[in-house]
């Protein structure tokens, strides 16, 4: 089974509604948590400072996509002893940085052993806006949408072995955003995220930013398709709405499709990096770019 089938499998189960926003909400609290470890995140050429900054973004960014900053976080270290303590000191720094930017206050975990090591972490905090911001849209009318900066780093640093780069700190999405969330699995992945629970959206991208880079060996797009994220937001306003980030498309609910700039409608998710052997991921990158960017 993939991840899709699972989180459908497990909401079943335990009654929650799968996809609806990045956090989970719970009344006025709004609680998120993720894991990490050095390959599965692409970590093993990255600083440690970076490591845990980049961690602890990817966890809040969640929090961020639902319009606040939150107030707490509670963690748990898997810790190789191969590693020497430097190595973990220098990443909980990172952590902290970012909790400190963001007015987060960790309030302890719990401890283990496993190689290689592993980070989970949870992060939550009161509602401080009218209502959460979800994926599925609050309300159906014509909407300009924004992303707050720019894609592709991520997938670059990832197919060439490079250090991962340090996410940028962002606010969290406005809190008059009819829906948002964050690229964690990537740009188009995002949009998935959307089209899954708004059966209904209409979806023109006009300018989507990409991250300055040098020349690349394949189409530029492939950085948007690829699963690994910026954590970056992406948030629509209602039509005529300034926001913080940068315009890149248009849209409303009159029929149902996503269309890129110079492509046909998208009618599938991108590739399923987990489920497919490494040494076929460009070749799988190639197939979902023909068939819906050109």
């Amino acid at each position: 089974m993939n991840e899709t089938q699972m989180i459908r499998l497990f909401s079943a189960i335990h009654g929650t509604v799968p996809f609806a926003a990045d956090a989970e909400i719970f009344g006025d609290l709004l609680v998120t948590m993720d894991s990490f470890s050095a390959a599965e995140d692409f970590f093993t050429a990255t600083p440690p400072e970076t490591i845990g900054h980049n961690m602890a973004v990817a966890v809040l960014s969640d929090l961020l996509a639902c319009g606040i900053k939150g107030e707490f976080l509670i963690n748990t270290w898997n810790i190789d002893s191969n590693l020497p303590e430097s190595f973990y000191t220098r990443c909980a720094r990172g952590i902290q940085k970012v909790l400190s930017h963001y007015g987060v206050r960790c309030i302890g975990g719990d401890m283990g052993c496993s190689k290689p090591w592993s980070w989970c972490a949870a992060a939550g905090g009161k509602l401080t806006i009218p209502a959460p911001i979800r994926r599925i849209a609050s309300e159906k009318i014509p909407f300009d949408l924004y992303a707050s900066g720019a894609f592709g780093d991520a997938n670059f640093a990832a197919f060439n072995k490079l250090p991962m780069p340090e996410i940028e700190l962002r606010s969290p999405a406005p809190a008059n955003a009819i829906f948002a969330t964050d690229s964690s699995g990537g740009f188009v992945d995002a949009l998935e995220n959307f089209r899954r629970v708004n059966p209904d959206l209409t979806l023109h991208l006009e300018a989507i930013p990409l991250a300055p880079l040098p020349e690349l060996p394949f189409p530029k797009e492939f950085l948007l398709i690829g699963g690994v994220g910026e954590y970056e937001l992406i948030y629509a306003m209602p039509k005529g709405e300034k926001a913080p980030g940068q315009l890149i498309g248009h849209g409303d609910f009159s029929n149902k499709g996503i269309r890129f700039p110079k492509g046909k409608r998208m009618t599938a998710p991108p590739p399923d990096y987990r489920e497919i052997p490494a040494e076929k991921w460009v070749d799988a990158t190639e197939k979902y770019y023909r068939e819906f960017f050109l």
